[in-house]
């Protein structure tokens, strides 16, 4: 049987590196794989070394990942900081860690880290909703997040009686102009299927193409995501069981 992509173009929308590393899921099954980030992920500008003194983590009954992109980064500060003896990652071991979804664990694991908590849900909200009773025993949270994104956790937590502290070890630009021929192919029609993998990528899709994606098919990680592609005005044809890239792929393959 032929790979069931043979023949199609596929576009990945996620910030390169983590496109990059999809890209083989998808050529695997024969398609044609372009790649358009529509935000670069860049590290903090500025960070607090005292949320990342030994001493905080100490202090934290639990430390949250809110995405892959927050594992990369803070591994890569804790590294750095590391230089001055503080054995920052070998505390962390010792640290039960939150996962917002398999991908993020994936992240961790792939760093040699175990995860306690991944929530069924893979969303802020999933993972306030198994975090709670731990808040309201007052548990301090460290949350790992970049420089954009909602306050379900903060506020939700501190609400049910748990402290919070967060650090934001990533920042998004966004992409101003995309590939002209990536452009091209979109506004003929000859992308099959692109991927939007966070509320802030269905935002940036809609800037970068507009009216073009209305001639591609979109494929939503998420319900959060699908109802933003679906706000703006372009909704997903599929959405993905689980909120993967591998999901996303799944869902393609059952259509």
């Amino acid at each position: 049987m032929s790979p069931f992509l043979t023949g199609k173009t596929v576009l990945l929308t996620r910030p390169r590196r983590q496109a990059a590393e999809s890209r083989p899921l998808f050529e695997a099954e024969g398609a044609k794989v372009l790649i358009q980030p529509v935000q670069e992920i860049l590290p903090a500008e500025t960070l607090d070394p005292g949320v990342i003194a030994p001493e905080a983590l100490r202090a934290a009954d639990c430390v949250i990942f809110s995405s892959a992109n927050g594992v990369f980064f803070f591994l890569e500060a804790l590294r750095a900081a590391d230089r001055d003896g503080g054995g920052r990652l070998i505390l962390l071991r010792k640290i039960p860690l939150a996962a917002v979804g398999p991908g993020t664990e994936r992240e961790l694991n792939r760093a040699g880290f175990h995860v306690s908590v991944v929530p069924p849900l893979h969303s802020a909200e999933g993972l306030l909703d198994v975090l709670k009773e731990e808040a309201r025993r007052g548990k301090h949270f460290l949350s790992v997040r970049g420089d954009r994104g909602r306050n379900v956790l903060k506020e939700g937590l501190a609400a049910a009686g748990g402290s919070i502290a967060e650090i934001s070890v990533y920042r998004a630009e966004e992409i101003k102009k995309p590939d002209a021929e990536i452009v091209r192919l979109m506004d003929s029609g000859k992308i099959d299927y692109t991927l939007v993998t966070s509320s802030a990528t269905a935002a940036g899709v809609v800037r970068l193409f507009g009216k073009s994606l209305c001639r591609t098919t979109l494929v939503s990680i998420s319900p959060l995501t699908g109802t933003a592609l679906k706000e703006a005005g372009y909704p997903a044809a599929f959405q993905a069981a689980e909120a993967t890239v591998e999901g996303m792929l799944d869902a393609l393959r059952r259509a």
